[in-house]
């Protein structure tokens, strides 16, 4: 959720900047405009997609780009008069802190070192300290796991913005869960968005993360050496826990987690579930918003549904978000409270986000008085 918001921000902004020039915006604004757009421009590798901890900054420039958009008019009226100009120091402030982000080795997931998808560096982060909304999700999860019946495949699906990411973070958390797992994999597959790439790179990802030889898999060994060395390794670890967060689709190959040979008698099709040894205690959690594909990968029973939360759930947490602030002056009101729960529709991710935004107005407004 933190990324897809991110991109559609930063996707407005690109688009906007194409036609800057109808703005009649003023040199210092335009300037800023443009520092901005090359480092989008500079460095896409790194904001396609953008990580979560730009995302406060993001919202700061789409509302300064929409003071431009609704004061065209102003200044064909007042040609001297330049509404945005007073947007100076926040534009500064954010092209700088978007070169702080870019620039800060502090984004890589404790779970991941992100050899091969950029998306694993940018993992949803944990926006409050205490989500008990979740207790009855997590005791769930963490009592499969627990169980000694073999190899455990568990779905997380839902809208985005609902948590699957944050609660299955908080599982691994959980001290009965890292007591019997003692190193999960951790792997995002957020930047594969389509059937066709769902493939073998799946393998190395997690090969890589095993502290493989990242020689060997640049030499682009066979799938099946790769799936047999996969396999071996998990084999050798007293208990494997695997999370596959954000998955998209299937496919032939990427398909029932429990299977252990569906290749219709052809001895060179291998698939991924091959790469899972089903009888070591073992266990997979797949987070995703497609029912579908939860379903198609761990089976309709071993499916944990993530539901948009009600108002009362959610003034909880904006009051938990707000109170993390660091100015100990920060003013929580119940209509700050109010407001957040009402317009993020039941989405936790939009009100700890906006929660932030308000938090930040307000420290704002108390350090200029």
């Amino acid at each position: 959720m933190a990324s897809d918001t991110a991109e559609i921000l930063k996707q407005n902004f690109l688009e906007f900047f194409k036609d800057i020039e109808l703005f009649n915006l003023s040199p210092p604004i335009t300037s800023l405009l443009t520092e901005i757009n090359k480092e989008f421009v500079e460095n896409t590798g790194f904001w396609s997609p953008p990580p979560v901890e730009s995302l406060c900054h993001f919202y700061q420039l789409d509302h300064a780009i929409g003071e431009c958009r609704i004061n065209k008019k102003t200044f064909s009226i007042f040609s001297r008069f330049d509404p945005v100009e007073r947007t100076n120091d926040v534009l500064k402030d954010i092209k700088k802190n978007l070169q702080v982000v870019r620039e800060s080795k502090n984004n890589i997931n404790e779970y991941s070192t992100s050899p091969l998808f950029s998306s694993c560096r940018y993992p949803t982060r944990n926006d409050a300290p205490d989500l008990s909304v979740f207790d009855g999700e997590i005791e769930k999860i963490v009592k499969r796991l627990e169980s000694n019946d073999g190899f455990k495949a568990i779905g997380v699906h839902g809208m985005c913005g609902t948590g699957k990411t944050t609660l299955a973070k908080m599982v691994l958390s959980d001290p009965r869960v890292r007591e019997k797992y003692k190193k999960p994999i951790w792997v995002c597959l957020y930047d594969m968005q389509s059937e066709e790439e769902m493939d073998i790179r799946i393998v190395k990802e997690m090969l890589a993360l095993l502290d493989d030889d990242p020689d060997l898999l640049a030499e682009e060994p066979e799938d099946k050496w790769l799936l047999k060395n996969l396999h071996d390794k998990l084999l050798h670890q007293e208990k494997y826990l695997i999370v596959l967060d954000s998955v998209w689709h299937c496919n032939d190959w990427f398909n029932d987690l429990f299977c252990v040979d569906q290749n219709d008698g052809d001895a060179s099709k291998e698939l991924f579930s091959q790469a899972l040894p089903k009888d070591t205690g073992g266990a997979v959690i797949v987070t995703s918003r497609q029912k579908a594909v939860t379903t198609t990968l761990v089976h309709e029973e071993n499916l944990i549904h993530v539901k948009p939360w009600d108002d009362e759930k959610l003034k909880k947490l904006v009051k938990q978000c707000l109170k993390r602030q660091e100015k100990s002056y920060v003013e929580i009101t119940e209509e700050n409270i109010n407001c957040v729960a009402y317009h993020c529709h039941g989405i936790p991710f939009v009100a700890a986000t906006l929660s932030g935004w308000i938090a930040e107005q307000i420290i704002k407004k108390s350090d200029s008085n």
